[in-house]
């Protein structure tokens, strides 16, 4: 795959997480407290952490 081609697939990812974690963060202020979204929303934050640059943050 061409460096243009991952540089789209990873814009792509980002969008979807971010998607993703705005719906969970607009559950939390409509009173959302279970654990189960804030254990989502730190799997996505790490993924976000890991696109970025930092693999670490998966561990």
């Amino acid at each position: 795959m061409s460096y243009l081609g991952q540089r789209e697939e990873l814009a792509i990812e980002w969008r979807r997480i971010a998607r993703r974690l705005d719906a969970l963060y607009a559950a939390q202020v409509a009173g959302d407290t279970s654990i189960y979204t804030r254990q989502r929303i730190g799997r996505l934050e790490a993924l976000q952490a890991c696109l970025l640059g930092t693999p670490s943050a998966l561990i």
